[in-house]
């Protein structure tokens, strides 16, 4: 918690999908989209597992298997002496951790310098450090903080092992009084070297809340190896983005941190505006904190099935579970799958019903050492816009994904684009599919596109690929945002420019097959 100057706010895009909140009577909470009082064996994200937690649910010391304390004159020119193992200071009590500040005027002396140092307060200030570490996943603290003029609580990350001369932190949250009219606006903050230096400006973002100290909240922190998010009740505050070649003095956070909870009083930051000394003594609960990783599971193909691998939300994608007769790959007209049609598609594979087309399940080969494809056949095909076959997609969480399939075709060489269409809202549904909106990638960015009502064209392009004789896998990487359905649309023998909503076909088309196996839409982990 270093002191510091804040930016402005830096808005990202999606986060996880959470779970529907258990509401408590007794007390007033905001309409969020998290678990504040289920248990262990039920609160988690789709994808994720549950891997530690603190449910501070027996009353007395915090648990020492979990916690350190620091001690004494910490840092800023501060008016609290942080005490250790103090229960004035920190205890269990009523389901919370507490972590009070109060008035204790005494003498003490500065631990970095050795000078005598008057303390006004006294406070503490816990850490995992040694204890519990975290990299990568989702963090969530369920917390009540302390406002006020001269209070200054926070959550915040350090590294485990901090190497010298490559400074790291990420505040979580932090308070202070402010320059704001109401008073109750929090601060989020990511430090690196190149930040400290001033090579770099600081990723930091702040919202307000008028219920931070009388409700509990939802911090959270998700993090991977490309992305930090920081979020307050589920909606994003703060985004950082390692983009590529950035050194550890740029993106330092890929490394294990500790956490550390506190309440400073005054100081270069918390005490700018003064400390009132009516408002105290001031409590800091915490309900729980919970940590998340992604789950372990098989990879279609032969997969380690590490932690880095994520969520998948295709069902089947290798076509090895037989498939009964309302699943099986459907050739129809294009009335089939517009507008809320398409819900009757999801998980199953559809294709327009031009000249002779014809989609199966072909049981005598396979991708990847497997014997089973889904076989795509056509005599003749007059133009593009009648080669689409798709496939639908519920329940996938916003997220940053990758989409791959194994492809081979019976021509030397053939091209086939790729679509992915969404409905962010049931009112998207409603469009003609072809108006839908589309998934693209500019300048390495995911981005929505468009086209107007009546326009020409069509689903604007995510990528375009050459197929030959042989299997060969292809992916792509990209951001999903919230959504209530996804649309894969795959156009054979037809070529498009990723980012446009053109196509053409290639011609010849007579007698064409293409196979296609272990689809997949994994979480990027």
């Amino acid at each position: 918690m270093t002191n510091k100057l804040i930016l402005n706010l830096l808005i990202g895009g999606g986060l996880l999908a959470g779970l529907a909140s258990c509401a408590d009577e007794s007390i007033s909470l905001k309409d969020v989209n998290y678990p504040l009082y289920e248990r262990l064996d039920t609160a988690g994200y789709q994808g994720y597992e549950l891997v530690w937690s603190e449910e501070f649910d027996q009353d007395g010391r915090p648990n020492s298997a979990y916690w350190n304390y620091d001690e004494g004159y910490m840092r800023n020119e501060e008016a609290q002496d942080y005490l250790k193992d103090d229960p004035r200071t920190s205890r269990i009590e009523g389901g919370d951790l507490v972590i009070e500040a109060f008035k204790d005027p005494h003498e003490g002396i500065n631990k970095w310098t050795g000078e005598p140092y008057h303390f006004d307060y006294s406070s503490a200030e816990l850490t995992t450090k040694g204890k519990v570490d975290f990299q990568y996943g989702r963090l969530d603290i369920a917390a009540k903080i302390p406002t006020g003029r001269g209070v200054w609580p926070a959550f915040w990350m350090r590294p485990t092992d901090a190497l010298e001369g490559k400074y790291a932190e990420i505040d979580i949250m932090e308070y202070v009084w402010g320059n704001t009219e109401d008073h109750n606006t929090y601060y989020v903050t990511l430090h690196t070297q190149a930040t400290n230096d001033g090579l770099a400006e600081r990723w930091s973002g702040n919202t307000s809340s008028p219920t931070l100290e009388s409700n509990y909240h939802l911090y959270s922190l998700v993090w991977d190896e490309e992305m930090i998010q920081v979020l307050f009740d589920n909606e994003v505050v703060c985004t950082a983005e390692k983009e590529e070649g950035m050194t550890l003095d740029y993106w330092p956070f890929d490394q294990p941190f500790y956490l550390i909870m506190n309440i400073a009083v005054g100081g270069g930051w918390g005490g700018q505006w003064g400390i009132d000394e009516t408002i105290f003594p001031k409590q800091m609960n915490v309900k729980y904190i919970r940590y998340y990783k992604p789950i372990e599971v098989s990879v279609p193909g032969g997969g380690d099935g590490n932690v880095d691998d994520g969520a998948e939300y295709v069902v089947n994608g290798g076509f090895e579970t037989d498939l009964d007769a309302s699943m099986q790959p459907k050739v129809g007209p294009r009335s089939d799958i517009e507008y809320e049609n398409a819900l009757n598609f999801v998980n199953r594979w559809w294709v327009l019903n031009h000249n002779t087309a014809a989609l199966t399940i072909d049981k005598t080969t396979g991708a990847d050492e497997s014997n089973r494809s889904m076989k795509y056949s056509n005599s003749k095909l007059g133009n593009w816009y009648s080669t689409d076959m798709s496939m639908c997609i519920q329940n996938v969480p916003a997220g940053k994904y990758t989409l791959s399939f194994w492809a081979k075709s019976n021509q030397a060489s053939a091209p086939l684009a790729v679509n992915l269409a969404l409905c962010e809202t049931q009112a998207d549904m409603k469009l003609l599919y072809k108006e839908w909106k589309s998934l693209v990638k500019e300048n390495g960015k995911t981005v929505i596109k468009q086209k107007e009502s009546g326009a020409s064209g069509d689903l604007y392009c995510l990528t375009s690929e050459t197929v030959s004789t042989e299997w060969k896998q292809y992916s792509i990487t990209l951001d999903i945002p919230e959504n209530i359905l996804l649309k894969l649309v795959l156009k054979p023998h037809t070529s498009g420019t990723p980012g446009l909503n053109s196509y053409k076909l290639q011609t010849p088309a007579d007698n064409l097959e293409f196979w296609f196996d272990e689809f997949s839409l994994k979480e990027k982990k």
